[in-house]
């Protein structure tokens, strides 16, 4: 330290420039939360933001994607699957966050491939309730919740890995599916 310094703590000087920067500070800090509130506040009113809390509400809550995919097999899934697209659209233009969009994008491909196993997938629908993770994370990420963004970013490494495997074996599924209908076909005679 330098004399000078020695001679502005002495005079309380170097207190009172710690304490304009404190005030500063806090005043920035209160600014950052202003306005992020008003960009929450602002969110949900927005259709697609109350649409992904309804969406999450009729097919998690009231078992809607379970009982879709058991009486109407495969286009129940896809009616299901559809229903993610206001999630993905709010993480990826409202909130505008990659991260985030991976993450629903891994929920989503996970419900997916669980509902293509015959049965015991309509059965797991019941349980593995994707919408409302989906909404969880975006909830969090609008609230500015700490631990789920963090959480999420934490993640996006095996969010991308995670889709990337599920895509494959999900090619894989409709391949051998593909083979076993076309050899069906070949040994009925109906070339």
């Amino acid at each position: 330290m330098s004399r000078r310094d020695d001679v502005r703590r002495d005079l309380g000087l170097a207190q009172e420039e710690e304490k304009v920067q404190i005030d500063l500070s806090v005043q920035n800090e209160e600014l950052r939360r202003q306005k992020k509130n008003q960009a929450r506040e602002k969110l949900e009113k927005e259709p697609s933001y109350k649409l992904v809390k309804g969406i999450s509400t009729l097919f998690d809550k009231y078992y809607l994607d379970g009982i879709a995919g058991f009486f109407l097999p495969a286009i129940g899934d896809l009616i299901t699957s559809l229903a993610t697209l206001p999630f993905l659209y709010v993480s990826i233009f409202k909130i505008k966050s990659l991260a985030l969009t991976l993450a629903v994008l891994y929920n989503t491909f996970l419900d997916a491939l669980i509902g293509l196993i015959p049965y015991v997938g309509d059965l797991l629908d019941f349980f593995h309730k994707s919408y409302a993770k989906n909404y969880r994370l975006i909830v969090g990420y609008v609230e500015d919740d700490k631990e789920i963004i963090s959480e999420v970013k934490r993640s996006a490494i095996k969010s991308v890995v995670g889709i990337l495997l599920i895509s494959f074996a999900a090619y894989l599924v409709f391949r051998t599916v593909y083979s076993l209908i076309s050899t069906l076909y070949g040994w009925m005679g109906c070339n």
